[in-house]
């Protein structure tokens, strides 16, 4: 009799802790929460970091490339030789970031390409304020000339001149209330503002040689090519405005005024030992080595 009543006791125990068990592991998934905060969160280990570390200057090395190549004729044609040097020092530490990616030094070489965004952000801004200043006057130049001459064909290129600089003024503004953190952004924004700068120079010489074509009795150009444009740009603009007038025209299309641009020059011989981090890096390097 003691042993049944035993059994039915143990019986009903295990009922009662089979019934609780949720409960008392939620007890102790709290405890253990509450006690060591840090478990139950994923830790990051060293080759997740450089992982991320390594993405982030791959896609980095990838922007700067359009960057670079994409300014390069402005500041070959039309910068100044403060704008040139700056430019310089951005390919040098362009250069340093390739160098430091291929040595495993993900984190360095980001740095580095931080540095030479911040540099391309400065003459971003100068150009662009260049290429909007140079289509005003072209466009206001131009105006009266083809407002009195009752050419519809002209004034609609005005209109689309004057429409194109200002779009570019409000990207130069959406661009400069970025936050500064967002380089890449930035660039892009001051990128299309300067396109649209240029389109704007483009429509100003088309109103130009409509107008110079119709008092001249010659026909309006067919084909508004780069080379058909040049062409007629030399034969009707002011003696001494030609070559101001055709280096433009070359900025316009992206097209350098020597056989090699101020990028290429800088890469034959780019003396990055002027660079103080350079050195730096390499007695970094030399210590992990030994």
């Amino acid at each position: 009799m003691k042993l049944l009543l035993s059994c039915i006791s143990t019986s009903f125990k295990l009922f009662d802790i089979i019934r609780l068990y949720p409960y008392i592991l939620l007890i102790l998934i709290l405890f253990f929460t509450i006690s060591c905060p840090n478990v139950g969160y994923s830790q990051r280990t060293k080759t997740s970091i450089k992982a991320g570390e390594q993405r982030k200057a791959e896609k980095g090395l990838k922007d700067n490339r359009y960057f670079f190549y994409f300014i390069d004729s402005s500041i070959t044609n039309l910068g100044t030789e403060e704008e040139k040097r700056l430019f310089k020092e951005a390919i040098q530490r362009d250069i340093i970031a390739q160098l430091l990616y291929m040595k495993f030094l993900f984190k360095e070489s980001f740095n580095e390409i931080r540095k030479a965004q911040s540099i391309l952000i400065n003459l971003y801004r100068i150009t662009l304020k260049r290429d909007i200043s140079i289509t005003r006057n072209l466009l206001n130049g131009f105006a009266p000339m083809s407002i009195e001459s009752n050419n519809n064909k002209a004034i609609h290129y005005l209109r689309l001149g004057y429409r194109d600089m200002r779009v570019s003024e409000i990207y130069l503004g959406m661009a400069d209330n970025y936050r500064e953190s967002l380089y890449s952004m930035r660039l892009y924004k001051y990128v299309k503002a300067i396109k649209k700068a240029k389109h704007g120079k483009r429509y100003a010489f088309l109103s130009m040689i409509e107008c110079k074509s119709l008092q001249e009795g010659r026909k309006a150009i067919a084909q508004p090519s780069y080379e058909n444009i040049e062409k007629i740009i030399m034969k009707l603009a002011p003696p001494e405005k030609v070559e101001y007038y055709r280096l433009i025209h070359q900025d316009n299309y992206y097209i350098s005024k020597d056989d090699k641009s101020f990028f290429d020059l800088v890469w034959e011989n780019p003396v990055i030992h002027e660079i103080q981090d350079y050195q730096r890096y390499l007695d970094e390097v030399e210590i992990a080595d030994e």
